[in-house]
């Protein structure tokens, strides 16, 4: 007898524990019932916290007199924990600005995956609310379309934006994916990175290049958005966009080939086995070079493209009309002891019907395109011995005001002495 008590008790017991369901959500707390956001560090939050039980989709909101509905959370899917879940709420709503003063109906809302749903209300309210909103009132982009491919044409968008309250200033452009590639804030010739810092009311300058002027790779072609964001202290956000198409991106690279009779990276008249060279005052010393674009975007040059047309050593460049271009690319000769320009002698990367032409606002402009090999070929008169006699002459093929890479800068240099006729 005693032991068929004992089955019956146990029995009993499991079908009680059966019938227990813990609810979908439990131990729903917001804290306090009043907040003052204004920024001071003083009820500035309400701490909402709660349990999940089962797996479910969590929706929190604040609904007004008039019944409006603020969303906070909206369908958010919370796996069962043993701790609970948390979000602090500044009093801010869904589209970045405070709500404005006055008692809300807060709701916790939860739906489990067996259908079980479960609701928590009570009341909040919100006081000095009177923060002003941190507006941008002007933002502006030079440009809706760039090339970043450090030619200096199309390279740059450059960004205006104005913040009518002292706020966090960010702008970023948004790609594929919501990859997100932040622009520097110009102040002067200095490029500052985004920080968290409050910057005072006013207008602010950005300047966009995908990286390139630092010699990165810039983002691939596509469409892009651009994103001004301004944030206060108690996380009032005001957001504008813009959009932004990139093309023709890409990082340029070129490089001087060996040349097949010598295995140098320049062939010069009038040399032999050794680097070095006798010649009489006014001789004509002729170069020929070969350049490779390796890269995978074209690189813009320009003349003079007139091989026979040489300098003598007291012209230049610019006597023949062609000043530098920032981005540009030409192949240099310079020697030692010049103290002018350097690289005086330039002259194009290909010939006019080796070259791309693309016309642009009245002008001209010359590429080579990817995977093109061209030669070069010019001239200097020695009309002039240097201050240093023997003198060495080497070669070049620069980038102007970007850089000469290293295996593109003196390039195989020879020893010139020059002797009266």
């Amino acid at each position: 007898m005693a032991r068929r008590m004992s089955s019956l008790v146990l029995m009993t017991m499991l079908v009680s524990a059966c019938a227990f369901v813990a609810p979908v959500v439990s131990d729903v707390m917001v804290t306090p019932d009043v907040i003052t956001p204004d920024g001071d560090g003083k009820d500035d939050l309400a701490r909402i916290s709660y349990r999940v039980n089962a797996l479910a989709r969590v929706s929190i909101y604040l609904a007004d007199r008039q019944g409006r509905r603020h969303y906070i959370r909206q369908g958010a899917l919370r796996p069962s924990s043993p701790r609970p879940y948390e979000y602090l709420f500044n009093g801010v709503g869904e589209d970045g600005r405070l709500l404005p003063e006055g008692q809300y109906t807060w709701t916790v809302e939860a739906h489990s995956e067996d259908g079980r749903r479960a609701i928590y209300t009570g009341t909040l309210t919100v006081l000095s609310a009177g923060v002003p909103f941190p507006e941008i009132k002007e933002f502006t982009v030079s440009t809706n379309l760039i090339t970043p491919n450090r030619d200096a044409i199309d390279d740059h968008v450059y960004i205006n934006a104005f913040i009518a309250q002292p706020s966090r200033l960010r702008v970023y452009v948004v790609g594929p994916e919501n990859f997100r590639y932040d622009v520097p804030r110009v102040e002067g010739s200095l490029y500052r990175q985004p920080t968290d810092d409050v910057l005072p009311a006013g207008r602010y300058f950005f300047d966009y290049d995908g990286g390139i002027d630092l010699g990165a790779d810039p983002p691939p072609d596509g469409e892009y958005v651009i994103v001004a964001e301004a944030e206060d202290l108690i996380g009032q956000r005001d957001v504008l966009t813009a959009p932004l198409t990139i093309k023709d991106s890409g990082r340029p690279m070129a490089e001087i080939v060996i040349q097949p009779n010598t295995g140098n990276g320049f062939e010069w008249s009038h040399v032999g086995a050794t680097p070095e060279v006798t010649m009489k005052l006014g001789d004509t010393l002729y170069f020929t070079t070969t350049i490779r674009n390796v890269g995978n975007t074209p690189i813009r040059t320009a003349g003079p493209f007139d091989p026979n047309d040489c300098y003598t050593m007291d012209t230049n460049r610019y006597t023949k009309g062609f000043p530098e271009e920032p981005g540009v690319w030409r192949v240099g000769v310079d020697f030692e002891t010049n103290t002018g320009e350097d690289h005086p002698w330039r002259w194009a990367v290909g010939t006019l019907d080796e070259l791309d032409v693309v016309e642009r606002d009245g002008f001209k402009l010359y590429y080579l395109s990817p995977g093109r090999q061209v030669v070069v070929r010019g001239c200097i008169v020695l009309t002039r011995v240097p201050v240093r006699n023997p003198f060495r002459i080497w070669g070049a093929l620069i980038q102007e005001q970007v850089e000469i890479a290293p295996i593109n800068s003196r390039v195989t240099p020879i020893l010139v002495t020059l002797v009266e006729p």
